[in-house]
């Protein structure tokens, strides 16, 4: 089987009609069956039930879409760095928890620039889960996240500390305690990234329900500019890591810390342990770590 023949049977699946997928694929209708049924020869197995209404997806088909679309995700990223491989330059990709880089800032991508210009840093911003799962598929070089992960799949390198923090307005009642406790948070509206994200989580899940406070959760959103806009239009509280708060502050917002050590995630690079790492990769890692060790504003374990 080839990407056309995929290609072609994700979109008869989505269409369920062989004219409309053959319209859209700009092919024949007859050109469009001929591929399906080499196809379902190639396979042994019937992809489609044909009838006067249309295609409809056999049980086989429909266990076989996920595999594909992941398939066609690899043929896309194979273009991709064949695409850039032509322009001289080599790329390291990584799947990031949302705002990392961003907190890196702007003078960490300069200076990696100046000193490896014939590397690209390709980012794609995130959720734990998506980091994880495309390190494990192999889809990317690295990994930003909290927690090391599986020590057999996968080594990690911590990077820095981020503690737990709540965004409010600087005429919250709560914004005269230099330190929070749970206790303080008892019938509050508060918002997050959501229950996708790990720091969610833990901090809604089982430092604040677990220890019986009653919170309102409003809205679960990974939109900064909208949190920050609730934070200051509403008075809402706003929880998330400290390397996402310092970036998406408003002019009326400040910003006051969990009290306590266990409020707070170490922040790792994680690579792959069944796959070597190109040299650019090793460079970025390299580049990366002292990076953060000098740059001590970066922790804040303190």
């Amino acid at each position: 089987m080839n990407k056309k023949q995929l290609t072609y049977f994700l979109t008869a699946c989505r269409t369920k009609n062989i004219q409309t997928a053959a319209d859209e694929l700009y092919i024949s209708h007859q050109g469009l069956s001929r591929v399906l049924r080499a196809l379902e020869e190639e396979l042994g197995q019937s992809l489609f039930t044909r009838s006067n209404r249309g295609l409809e997806p056999t049980d086989f088909a429909l266990t076989l879409i996920p595999h594909v679309q992941r398939l066609l995700a690899d043929y896309d990223r194979i273009e991709g760095i064949r695409t850039l491989a032509a322009q001289n330059k080599s790329v390291v990709s990584i799947v990031s928890l949302d705002h990392i880089l961003h907190y890196l800032g702007t003078d960490f991508i300069e200076a990696f620039n100046s000193s490896y210009p014939d590397i690209t840093l390709s980012v794609v911003d995130g959720t734990d889960a998506n980091a994880w799962n495309a390190l494990e598929g192999n889809m990317c070089d690295f990994a930003l996240v909290n927690g090391q992960g599986d020590s057999v799949k996968f080594y990690s390198d911590e990077l820095f500390y981020s503690r737990y923090c709540l965004r409010m307005r600087k005429d919250h009642p709560l914004a005269e305690k230099e330190n929070l406790c749970i206790k303080d948070l008892q019938g509050e509206k508060m918002i997050g990234k959501g229950r996708a994200y790990d720091c969610f989580r833990n901090n809604i899940e089982k430092l604040v329900l677990a220890a019986g406070v009653d919170i309102d959760i409003p809205v679960e959103t990974s939109d900064e500019e909208l949190i920050m806009e609730l934070v200051e239009r509403k008075g809402w509280l706003a929880v998330t890591y400290d390397f996402s708060a310092v970036k998406h502050c408003g002019k009326n917002t400040i910003i006051r810390y969990m009290e306590g050590e266990e409020y707070g995630h170490a922040i790792y690079l994680a690579r792959h342990n069944g796959s070597d790492m190109s040299k650019a990769a090793e460079i970025f890692r390299e580049f990366l770590i002292n990076w953060i060790a000098s740059h001590n504003e970066l922790n804040y374990r303190n």
